[in-house]
């Protein structure tokens, strides 16, 4: 999967993250990686459900630029069970 870019902006400043997904991962790595003038800047690891727990803050984010960085990624998860309506849906018609 390629990176794919992350913009956030807080009252503060305006963040340029990419974002690198690692599915092949085993349980000593994070899955996500997150990336900021091409340094690791956070990495996160989703739980069952797909809820993203930080695993590491290599910089210092703040807490509220790291959970605003989680739920766009979150944003761009895959679920199962919408897929599997979609599925429904257009059986349904």
């Amino acid at each position: 999967m390629e990176n794919y870019p992350i913009t956030i902006s807080t009252d503060k400043e305006v963040h340029h993250f990419e974002v690198g997904e690692y599915p092949h991962h085993d349980e000593t790595k994070c899955r996500y990686k997150v990336f900021e003038d091409g340094k690791l800047v956070a990495s996160f690891e989703p739980d069952a459900q797909n809820v993203l727990h930080l695993c590491k803050n290599a910089e210092g984010l703040d807490e509220e630029l790291l959970y605003l960085l989680a739920d766009q990624i979150e944003a761009r998860l895959q679920h199962p069970g919408d897929k599997h309506l979609k599925d429904f849906n257009n059986n349904a018609s």
